[in-house]
């Protein structure tokens, strides 16, 4: 069953997610496939309004995005407030939020592009999200107004880069990025700079996605004594 615009409904997403469960590849409830499934529809139907991810197709999109959100929540580090810096097309924040089964914690996704963040906003009401939301503002002052126990990043800049962007609110210790081959050499620079010398690794989550190596590095405060 496909849609008129051509792109996957939101039947094949949930029936091939469905598929790799009963593989056993990663665990989903009833509720997570169909919220997961719900939101690849929604995605691809808007990717046709404006560009928001290559990652497009129902086996991609489980193996480019799907799979990120699962091993986020195999970290027990996440704390009762994220902010998803650069959430662009909903991944790692909103699709995160839609499957999150903690009732508590809350979202907050930031994107400086207004189309972007129109379509976050518009999605999750969409979804009924009611733990989710949205802000247009730079990182830089939506930090400050939301006080994160955790700070999230998938593909949108170098670790120095970002910790330069989050220095200035307090509250944060916990910095969780999204990274692939060439990590080892970004960190090593990294270590050398202003803000990368104030952070020390605490964890790292090793998988591969579709063949592709992926790593998510788990980032906090140096604590000086």
């Amino acid at each position: 069953m496909k849609t008129e615009s051509n792109t996957p409904s939101k039947e094949d997403f949930e029936k091939a997610i469905q598929y790799r469960v009963r593989k056993n590849e990663f665990e989903l409830t009833a509720e997570q496939i169909a919220k997961a499934a719900q939101f690849a529809e929604i995605l691809h139907r808007e990717n046709q309004v404006q560009n928001l991810t290559r990652i497009l197709g129902v086996e991609d999109f489980i193996d480019g995005h799907l799979i990120d959100v699962i091993e986020l929540f195999k970290l027990d580090s996440l704390g009762d407030v994220i902010l998803d810096l650069g959430s662009g097309c909903g991944v790692p924040g909103l699709l995160a939020a839609a499957i999150d089964l903690d009732p508590e914690r809350e979202w907050v996704l930031c994107d400086s592009e207004k189309q972007k963040a129109e379509f976050l906003a518009k999605t999750a009401a969409e979804m009924a999200l009611e733990r989710v939301s949205i802000s247009a503002e730079r990182v830089e002052t939506v930090i400050q107004e939301i006080e994160p126990d955790t700070v999230i990043a998938r593909a949108v800049g170098t670790v120095e880069k970002i910790a330069g962007w989050i220095s200035n609110c307090s509250t944060w210790n916990n910095l969780i990025l999204f990274k692939s081959k060439g990590w080892e050499d970004e960190w090593q620079e990294a270590k050398t700079s202003r803000f990368g010398k104030k952070l020390t690794i605490t964890h790292t989550q090793e998988y591969s996605s579709k063949d592709k190596y992926r790593i998510l590095i788990n980032l906090k405060k140096k604590q000086f004594g």
